[in-house]
């Protein structure tokens, strides 16, 4: 016969050292035994507000999200989605799009950049639109608030973002 004891608290003694069940510590409500690789927490964040720009000057989006990380040596995945519409008239242009983490480019940001030029239309009243993406792990070594956004421009026409659609970011902290 099995026997089962049934609590509603376990409390560490006054050490502070955690509580050990069957060689798993579990202290302060982690299990810190655990190798790295767990995600610690998501942030989610959407708009519907569409932007548009018509500069050849980075410029916000109106998409970013907020992460405290736990421990300086945590990844974050960064996860985008945009919609957009690039409407260039009768000239030639492309959109561009980058990472921003608080006043830092971390994704897209060399103007030679393949990560950074995502459409490109070539005059004669051309129109594109579809879906952009970015995945990315940040390695921000920091226990202070962390802000990501999206920037654009474009070198001609005028670009759209949340074009008919909601634009996401996700943040994700990973154990280091």
């Amino acid at each position: 016969m099995a026997s089962e004891i049934k609590v509603d608290t376990i409390s560490e003694k006054t050490s502070a050292a955690g509580v050990t069940i069957d060689g798993l510590l579990i202290k302060d409500g982690a299990i810190p035994s655990i190798a790295g690789g767990k995600v610690l927490q998501v942030v989610y964040a959407a708009t519907t507000s569409g932007s548009s720009t018509t500069s050849g000057t980075y410029a916000d989006t109106g998409l970013s999200a907020s992460i405290t990380p736990a421990s300086s040596s945590n990844h974050i995945v960064v996860l985008v989605q945009n919609n957009y519409h690039l409407s260039t008239g009768a000239t030639s242009g492309a959109g561009s799009v980058k990472l921003v983490r608080d006043s830092t480019d971390v994704w897209g940001h060399d103007n030679n950049s393949a990560n950074q030029i995502f459409l490109r239309a070539n005059g004669g009243g051309a129109t594109l639109g579809g879906s952009h993406n970015i995945t990315f792990r940040d390695s921000p070594s920091s226990t202070s608030s962390i802000t990501y956004k999206t920037q654009f421009k474009t070198s001609a026409g005028t670009l759209y973002f949340t074009y008919g659609g909601v634009d996401t970011m996700i943040l994700m902290e990973i154990a280091g």
